[in-house]
C-alpha cells in the first residue's frame, strides 16, 4: 500500500474507534441514524424525551447536525481512497 492508502485507513479506524463500530458501513449507519435523530428534534422541536427543545439547545443541535454530515463525507472521502489506492497498489 501507498501513503494515501495508509492515510486513509488510519482516518477511518480512527473514526470507527471514535464511534465504537467494527465496520465502515456501521460507522455510516451509525452517523446517519443519529443525523435522523437531530432533524427530527429540531422539526418536532422535542427532544427524543419528549422534552421542549430550547433556542439554546436548537442552536447546539444544528451545530451537530452539520458535524454529523461532515463526518459522513469524510467517511466517504478516506473509504473512496482508501479502494482506489489500494486498487492501484495491486
Amino acid at each position: 500500500m501507498n501513503n494515501k492508502a495508509d492515510d486513509a485507513k488510519s482516518m477511518l479506524i480512527k473514526m470507527m474507534r471514535a464511534y465504537k463500530t467494527k465496520t465502515v458501513r456501521e460507522t455510516g449507519q451509525k452517523l446517519v441514524t443519529m443525523r435522523e435523530e437531530v432533524k427530527q428534534a429540531l422539526r418536532t422541536g422535542k427532544s427524543l424525551e419528549g422534552k421542549v427543545v430550547t433556542p439554546s439547545q436548537t442552536k447546539e443541535l444544528r451545530k451537530r447536525l452539520l458535524h454529523y454530515r461532515e463526518e459522513l463525507e469524510r467517511l466517504k472521502l478516506y473509504h473512496k481512497t482508501y479502494k482506489e489506492e489500494k486498487q492501484n497498489g495491486k
